[in-house]
């Protein structure tokens, strides 16, 4: 059998350390890349592309790489996401242009989503059942506080007055913390243990994950949610820029986003305890879509910090919730596998909507948060149907 389940111990914190390290340096490269591609020439669709080309290698392999994982290798997979996310960020200070953007990203994207699914898949094998959505609330946590660091120190780091950006100053900082998330788990690369040749998965095991009932619902909830961070994330700089603001207000922006999903995550457990995941789900939903409608009508820096806080907020319940529901229903030898599906329908919407997303924002910038909130009415009517409960 695979791992047996323990209680948390010290490799909980490493993980929790790693994402929080992983997180916060992604969180500083994306953002900064917006700005370089804008200096470069590229228009907001072309960003748009950029941005999505984050998750397009990822969105290729990441069944493979879940297959490989489910042999025992998450702490391996912790390691090799940190140090790709660190070569991949040294290239970025040393080559500037937009065909390096495209090669980049992809690769950045991989060792973001190994780093992801190691750690995802070690809480899943490790943790008790009742611990769930305890655990995967505070690996989401230290994320968020990646989500709120990141950006923020990023973004005061970069500033030069104004509209002007030191893309690469941020990026030395990201290159810090990649350092800071290998070193976290370095202890774990020899420790990862094995699965008998008999787990191995088979030729119809991706099948068999996607026909668990409610299985497809939850990735696509999971991969709703994801985009719309991820969406954020990506265009926040340009409407920020639009509106006149610098690199160090979008960042307090983007740290607000971050503060709220923490907030929320530290108190999942408790809330879905008493209100069920159907409901915790829609009601984050919701919110998220009023707020992203907000968002594209408001232009004064305080009202937007208000409407991303409470946005952030809601926003920070669907990926720790959908990480428990998948984990819950999947069979404990195909888990990894499941957790890479997840991850895959994730990257199918950071490659998708943020390209469906600069298309449109042709027409405007607000267009882009009209997007979002269509997304999340969706996202509603598919967890009603799924979890009727």
């Amino acid at each position: 059998m695979r791992t047996a389940r323990t209680s948390d111990s010290r490799w909980l914190l490493l993980v929790l350390l790693n994402s929080g390290f992983i997180q916060a340096g992604v969180y500083v490269v994306r953002p900064m890349i917006t700005y370089r591609a804008v200096d470069l020439g590229a228009d907001a669709a072309l960003v748009g592309l950029v941005g999505s080309a984050f998750a397009l290698a990822p969105l290729l392999f990441a069944i493979v790489m879940g297959k490989w994982v489910d042999r025992g290798r998450d702490g391996t997979a912790l390691v090799i996401g940190s140090v790709v996310a660190l070569v991949v960020t040294l290239g970025l200070i040393f080559f500037e242009s937009l065909p390096f953007l495209f090669i980049a990203m992809p690769l950045l994207g991989i060792g973001h989503l190994f780093a992801m699914l190691g750690g995802q898949t070690m809480i899943a094998n490790r943790s008790a059942d009742p611990k769930y959505e305890r655990n995967f609330g505070l690996l989401t946590f230290y994320a968020s506080v990646g989500h709120a660091v990141g950006p923020f120190f990023g973004g005061v780091l970069a500033d030069r007055g104004g509209v002007e950006v030191d893309v690469n100053a941020a990026l030395w900082f990201a290159i810090v913390l990649f350092v800071g998330a290998a070193l976290s788990v370095i202890s774990l690369f020899p420790k990862t243990h094995r699965v008998r040749l008999g787990n191995q998965i088979d030729a119809g095991a991706v099948r068999k994950v996607l026909a668990v009932k409610g299985y497809k619902s939850a990735i696509f909830v999971a991969g709703s949610s994801t985009a719309v961070v991820d969406v954020m994330l990506i265009f926040l700089p340009l409407l920020g820029r639009q509106l006149g603001f610098g690199s160090t207000e979008i960042g307090i922006l983007l740290a607000v986003r971050a503060l709220a999903s923490m907030g929320v995550r530290v108190v999942l457990g408790r809330i879905n305890d008493r209100f069920g995941m159907k409901n915790i789900l829609n009601a984050g939903a919701l919110v998220t879509l009023f707020g992203s409608i907000a968002i594209a009508f408001v232009s004064d820096f305080y009202l937007l910090a208000l409407v991303i806080a409470i946005t952030g907020f809601a926003m920070g319940i669907g990926q720790p919730a959908t990480m428990a529901w998948v984990s819950r229903i999947s069979d404990p030898d195909h888990r990894g596998l499941a957790i890479s599906i997840r991850l895959t329908s994730n990257r199918l919407g950071q490659v998708v909507v943020p390209a469906v997303a600069g298309s449109i924002a042709v027409a405007g910038l607000g267009s882009v948060f009209f997007l979002l909130a269509a997304l999340q009415a969706a996202s509603i009517a598919v967890t009603s149907r799924a979890l009727r409960a």
